[in-house]
């Protein structure tokens, strides 16, 4: 069968345009708390707060008083607790550089897990945040990939049929939740492989 001619382009964020490094919340926590570091990750890990934080189902004044009830913080305000969650992020610049290529070619939208502080971070300091033509944010609509939902909701917004849209993530469940409602996607490993992938469009 022949593909339908793609319109829009969706990028997941984190690993795919930015790059993450989480352990630097668990060691900067881990000076508040009488846990270690792993107690601190196995935490994060299994805690149901992670999601309702990323469906935007609490603000990030409840998310860390939470937070510091459940892992016993001392001396730890939401004023030192921000930066720690907020700094770890570095951009990678060759999926930058690809999504350059594509913009104005093409429709984009990003489609992230993301909470409205990691969200709100990123945006103040990346000027290629302001590129998308559809950003949908989990927190801002309910709703997590690999959720069928969220996949509908930024094709609604586009206006664009399944067929004609392109999806890019790490994660391999969300790539699979793509595919089963008609979008093509494509599992991100490095810009190298996203060019091989992206010819038909680049």
């Amino acid at each position: 069968m022949k593909k339908e001619a793609a319109e829009l382009i969706i990028f997941d964020l984190g690993r795919v345009l930015v790059d993450f490094d989480f352990k630097r919340v668990v060691r900067g926590l881990r000076r508040y708390t009488a846990l270690n570091q792993k107690q601190i990750q196995d935490y994060f890990l299994r805690t149901p707060l992670w999601d309702a934080f990323e469906k935007g189902r609490l603000p990030p004044s409840e998310f860390f008083e939470t937070l510091r009830d459940e892992l016993g913080f001392r001396g730890l305000s939401f004023e030192k607790f921000a930066p720690l969650w907020n700094h770890i992020f570095t951009v990678k610049p060759d999926t930058v550089e690809i999504l350059r290529q594509l913009r104005g070619r093409y429709r984009t939208a990003m489609l992230s897990n993301v909470n409205v502080m990691h969200w709100e971070h990123i945006r103040a300091r990346h000027a290629f945040m302001s590129w998308f033509d559809y950003p949908v944010a989990s927190y801002a609509v309910g709703y997590r990939k690999p959720e069928a939902e969220i996949f509908r909701i930024v094709l609604a917004r586009a206006g664009v049929s399944p067929g004609r849209a392109i999806f890019i993530d790490d994660i391999a469940s969300h790539v699979r939740a793509a595919r089963s409602i008609g979008i093509r996607a494509y599992r991100f490993k490095n810009a190298r492989q996203l060019k091989r992938d992206l010819a038909e469009v680049l």
